[in-house]
Formats: structure tokens, sequence, C-alpha cells
């Protein structure tokens, strides 16, 4: 299982401290299935880039609240939805030049009116040998609740 099974807690209670100005530290929150710690490896490699050491992954946040809630103007509930869809066992890896990402295979109803397939950011040389969540986007949100100045559905 990816995430741990107190990682969605982790997760929410990381969120809620920055929400209330606290200092926070990087969690260990989860870790990539076997199949895609070895689909990473093998497209960082193939891209020339260091390998990744350890299918571990740990969470700050501070981006991905700046991000989705300051920004975005989602809810830390919403976050935290996020990252457990992307941190699915059948998500997949992609990766570019300047981006590696876990991408969910499936969309979910964001509650705001559209179906969207989150990904998961990873930053892999900034905590070796663990990967870091950096970061989680809704892909296909228009560009969130404030942007559209959408309300939740019920």
């Amino acid at each position: 299982m990816p995430l741990y099974p107190d990682g969605k807690d982790r997760i929410r209670a990381q969120l809620e401290r920055i929400d209330c100005g606290e200092k926070v530290w990087a969690l260990d929150v989860g870790q990539l299935t076997d199949e895609q710690f070895t689909a990473l490896q093998k497209l960082k490699a193939g891209l020339g880039h260091p390998v990744p050491e350890s299918p571990e992954l740990v969470y700050l946040g501070r981006h991905h609240y700046n991000s989705r809630v300051t920004g975005d103007g989602y809810e830390i509930e919403d976050l935290v939805r996020q990252v457990e869809a992307a941190m699915a066992v059948d998500s997949t890896i992609e990766t570019e030049r300047h981006m590696t990402a876990l991408v969910s295979a499936h969309q979910r109803e964001d509650g705001f009116g559209f179906r969207v397939r989150d990904r998961v950011i990873l930053e892999l040389q900034q905590r070796k040998p663990k990967g870091e969540i950096y970061s989680a986007v809704p892909k296909g949100d228009g560009g969130g609740p404030k942007k559209h100045k959408k309300q939740r559905s019920p």
C-alpha cells in the first residue's frame, strides 16, 4: 500500500500545522509499490538522471498548501484526497526532463463539478535517499474553486 495506514492522518495534521503557521518537518507517509519504484528507476536511468535509492516518500506540505489552499482555494481535506488518489497502487510514474509524477489511473469527482486526474509531483534529490511528495495537482480542475468561484457540490 503506497500510503502508510496513518499516512492520510499525518498529511492532514501536517497541513493543519501549516495552516496555523507552525514550523513543520518532513514526515514519512508512504512508499512506492515495487512496480512503481522499478518503473521510476528505469525511467530516470534512461534519462541519464540519478536513480532513486529508496521507494520511501516523505511529505513536507508547504508548497502543496501554498499552491492549492492559498492559491486555488481548496480546503485541507481536498489536499488529502489529492495525495491519496495519486498514491494509489495502480497509479503510474511519468517523468520528463524536469518533472517526475505519480499519476492516478482514474478520474475522481473533485466536489466542485470537475472530474480530475490527480498527480503527485515528486522531488527526488532534496531528501535522499527518500523521495518527497512535493505537491499534488488535480489535473482538469479548471484552475480550482477560487478561479471559478465554485461552491462544493452536495
